[in-house]
């Protein structure tokens, strides 16, 4: 293996996708996966920027920066799954929020925001498994969902394939230095590998590694189950106040999440996970009776605003850059994250859309 021009801390999708995105420009990178339980694989994989910046007010440097990933998400898709040969489950056909009360009826009907509002004989129409309790739908058309479990699996093959390099079971424990430069990065086992540039993408946990203040990133359990997909179950994306129903072409529903702040483990807890199905049942009672396929608890990386973490590090060393706290939609921003990060590395550019995200604002 030949010295890479830049090692990646973190084998998540922020991790692989900014790989695959310097490896297939034809730069020399290495990612390092420790291996253990990320956020990745406990995801459900929702690509909802409509829904996302509704639910938060809408507007901002993340809402742009979050269209712009779905769309690079389209761009890219069809040569991720060319080049590895996976499947991803890419489905960009809408996802549909629905309303149980005159309230939320009320909200959605003001403001439709980039999706479409359905009244309660639309939306009962449009996708007939919902439960008659529902009072009203919102659209939005140009949201989807990836699997991410395959989109790993695709880009760990993709960027070998275009000559990048994955080194699994290790961790990065340190970042080496010289005269105020990257040099490399220390492993778990006292192992040193070198390298120009090195890309923190390590996640929730990631205090003695990243040169950020203690607690700028930080996990945030979220508990998630599965059941088969029997008849009756919803053609698409379908997410209420509580729960969200994601339908995967491997025969599975997908239904999440928790958010349970202070609880590192990896226990799903037995009243949450019954809370989120009810929740879900509540939305599509067809699926009472659907047989539990699995269920699973990863940790999220959250910061204190809800923004990414995305820029050289601003206290140096020069060559270390973050790309990390994308707490529930890493993988819908992973494209653009990672077109951020090598338009850096290649170009020395940095990108006006991530301007925000600077670790900077936590100092």
């Amino acid at each position: 293996m030949r010295k890479p021009d830049v090692i990646i801390a973190g084998g998540g999708i922020i991790g692989l996708m900014t790989g695959w995105m310097l490896a297939r420009a034809g730069v020399g990178v290495t990612v390092i996966d420790a291996g253990a339980p990320a956020a990745t694989l406990a995801a459900a994989g929702m690509l909802s920027p409509s829904f996302e910046n509704a639910l938060h007010g809408g507007g901002g440097a993340l809402a742009a920066f979050s269209q712009e990933s779905l769309r690079r998400w389209r761009e890219i898709a069809p040569e991720l799954m060319e080049v590895s040969g996976v499947d991803l489950d890419f489905d960009a056909g809408g996802i549909l929020a629905v309303a149980f009360d005159d309230f939320e009826a009320a909200a959605f009907a003001a403001d439709a925001g980039g999706g479409d509002y359905l009244d309660r004989a639309e939306a009962l129409a449009f996708e007939p498994s919902l439960s008659s309790s529902v009072r009203a739908a919102w659209f939005a058309k140009n949201d989807g969902q990836v699997d991410p479990r395959r989109a790993r699996k695709a880009l760990e093959r993709a960027l070998i394939h275009d000559g990048g390099a994955l080194i699994r079971g290790k961790r990065v424990a340190g970042v080496a230095r010289y005269v105020g430069n990257v040099a490399g990065v220390i492993l778990d086992n006292g192992e040193r590998l070198s390298a120009r540039h090195v890309v923190i993408a390590a996640g929730a946990r990631v205090d003695g590694v990243a040169n950020l203040p203690k607690g700028a990133v930080f996990p945030v359990k979220g508990e998630a189950l599965a059941i088969a997909r029997v008849a009756g179950a919803p053609k698409r994306v379908i997410r209420t106040g509580k729960a969200y129903l994601c339908p995967k072409a491997d025969g599975r529903i997908v239904i999440g999440a928790s958010e349970i702040k202070d609880d590192w483990s990896l226990n799903p807890d037995e009243r949450r996970i019954g809370a989120l199905h009810a929740c879900a049942m509540a939305a599509v009672p067809a699926l009472e009776d659907a047989p539990e396929i699995e269920r699973w608890a990863g940790l999220r990386p959250a910061t204190k605003d809800g923004a990414p973490v995305i820029g050289p590090a601003p206290e140096g060393p020069d060559g270390l850059f973050y790309a990390l706290g994308h707490y529930r939609n890493g993988v819908l921003l992973a494209p653009a994250t990672a077109d951020a990060v090598a338009a850096f590395i290649q170009r020395g550019r940095l990108s006006p859309s991530i301007a925000a995200f600077s670790a900077a604002r936590f100092t």
